[in-house]
């Protein structure tokens, strides 16, 4: 016992550890008052529970996401289950609190969607399973030490999640003519808050998606605002979803997800959890076999063949490359022997041994061979660079990639329809032109060279590295331009980012000029600074711009 504690001692018994007690019992009985009010509404039918599945007036969706929840965590949001064996004795506060989220926010959302419109509400219904998947994955999370970010099998556990999101943003595409279409695409923006889990600041992610969101859900705001209570409750359930789901990140998981630093590792949390899910599915799949309406059990996880591939193809590698040092770590377990093939040196060969040695002027080093092991020609042979293949894809749905594009490669613009959750970056390509339609998220374009770009609108900004020889068009907003270590560039803005204060950074960057429109429809050349004079007066650095006159 501490000297601390030894302080607090009354008849023999310790005053820390009888709060420590306390507290515990505390809590657990603040558990179970939660538990037991669940199970009375349970029994007056008060609400409907997640564990029940109990049909609601909407459809079988609600239903379905009520069951989903239960079946995938084993608890309904108050905590009473039906397979309770199954279960361990105490969750964490952090998923029912979770779970209880879904159950007071989303599932409503879902009600609300399903009165709206079936293709919407089904939207709803994929946004509602992905929070589903996402409790899974804090249970874990929970359980577990913080894994690898690199670790296939991450990749695996997230991969239902990743589903979930694609079909959501597939609804929206294959139902661009639907009157709904706003309402559609307010909840493929928002299909990417459930990436939180992957940032550092999840509360500012999260408000930023809500923003992206909102553009969409204001237009279905401003159009049915005077029409139809119904679409205003689902903007608002909609913003309610956010918010609430903030305050539970700014809660519990502040920095990213809250890994449980004394947790089993990753491996062994996910193959438990896994056993306990199989066996409570299996068992509630039984109670459930005798009503033909019941929820189907949720499907198992989705096939890990393209992770293990990608794992065996990369342990293949590393042991292809790491040959030579496994040779030399074979020489060096040789234990005593390891010196035994040195050459043994005469003491007449010792310069410490033989002064004479010393007095001999040093030898000059001999020019080095070529490091092929042949000779060095008279006549260098130049090395031959492998073109990659050019590339064009949409990545998750999320990322355009542009990259190794030549004009031997293409010859007409290269057209991309973009949308406001993708991102685009070009990279690697010489002589083309591009053209991005539609408002994007966020362009890169790195280590090009002579590559004109012509764009729509952009959600966050334009970031230019390592260019040569580049120019850049703006049709309609982009309100940030970023410029590092680039030459020779021409910026076209247009009114509206001009009206819109838009920013141009620039670091190691010569010989840019921004073009602005004029009245006649032509463009007036302004070049941005390259020269800094810099001086120091009073011990502080004081810096203007060269300015040439004449």
């Amino acid at each position: 016992m501490s000297g601390e504690e030894s302080q607090f001692n009354v008849q023999g018994y310790n005053i820390v550890t009888i709060l420590k007690r306390l507290e515990a019992a505390t809590s657990r009985l603040e558990d179970i008052t939660v538990f037991q009010e669940e199970a009375n509404r349970q029994k007056n039918g008060a609400e409907a529970p997640a564990i029940n599945a109990t049909h609601s007036p909407q459809g079988n969706s609600v239903s379905d996401t009520l069951a989903t929840v239960s079946s995938a965590s084993s608890v309904s949001p108050g905590g009473v289950t039906s397979h309770a064996k199954d279960v361990p004795a105490e969750k964490k506060k952090s998923i029912l609190a979770f779970e209880q989220f879904i159950h007071d926010f989303v599932v409503p959302f879902v009600n609300t969607s399903n009165h709206i419109d079936p293709v919407v509400g089904e939207s709803a219904k994929a946004l509602a399973d992905t929070f589903v998947e996402q409790t899974k994955f804090l249970e874990i999370v929970s359980e577990s030490k913080k894994p690898d970010m690199t670790d296939p099998l991450l990749g695996q556990v997230l991969a239902p999640t990743n589903e979930k999101i694609t079909k959501i943003n597939s609804l929206k595409d294959e139902n661009r003519r639907s009157t709904y279409f706003n309402h559609l695409n307010a909840l493929s923006e928002s299909g990417a808050v459930f990436f939180w889990i992957g940032i550092e600041t999840p509360v500012s992610y999260i408000s930023d998606i809500k923003d992206s969101a909102k553009f969409w859900s204001d237009r279905v705001l401003k159009e049915y605002k005077d029409k139809d209570k119904v679409n205003v409750d689902w903007v608002n359930q909609l913003t309610k979803i956010f918010d609430e789901l903030n305050t539970y990140v700014k809660e519990y998981h502040t920095k990213g997800p809250a890994w449980n630093g004394n947790g089993k590792p990753f491996a062994q949390a996910v193959e438990e959890f896994n056993s306990t899910a199989k066996a409570g599915s299996g068992e509630l799949q039984q109670e459930n076999s005798a009503d033909a309406s019941g929820p189907p059990a949720p499907p198992p996880p989705p096939p890990a063949s393209f992770f293990e591939e990608s794992s065996a193809s990369s342990s293949n590698t590393a042991e292809s490359s790491a040959g030579g040092m496994n040779a030399v770590f074979a020489q060096l377990n040789q234990g005593a022997n390891v010196t035994s093939g040195l050459k043994k040196v005469d003491k007449s060969e010792m310069t410490h041994k033989n002064p004479e040695l010393r007095k001999q002027p040093p030898v000059a080093p001999k020019k080095p061979k070529n490091l092929s092991g042949h000779s060095t020609s008279t006549q260098s042979t130049p090395t031959t660079l492998v073109k990659k293949a050019p590339k064009k894809e949409l990545i998750d749905g999320s990322k355009w990639i542009i990259q190794n594009f030549t004009q031997n490669d293409v010859q007409a613009p290269i057209i991309i329809e973009t949308e406001n959750s993708q991102s685009v970056f070009i990279g690697n390509c010489s002589d083309v032109t591009i053209q991005l339609k539609g408002k994007a998220n966020a362009v890169t374009i790195s280590e090009t060279k002579k590559v004109g770009v012509v764009l729509d609108s952009l959600i966050s900004g334009v970031e230019i590295i390592k260019s040569h020889k580049y120019g850049l068009q703006v049709i309609g907003l982009v309100p940030m331009i970023s410029i590092d270590q680039s030459d020779e560039g021409s910026i076209y803005l247009s009114t509206e980012s001009i009206d819109n204060d838009c920013q141009i950074y620039t670091s190691k960057t010569t010989a840019l000029n921004v073009n602005v429109p004029e009245a006649n429809n032509d463009f007036k050349e302004l070049a941005v600074p390259d020269q800094i004079v810099s001086t120091v007066k009073n011990g502080v650095l004081s810096s203007s711009i060269v300015e040439h006159a004449g």
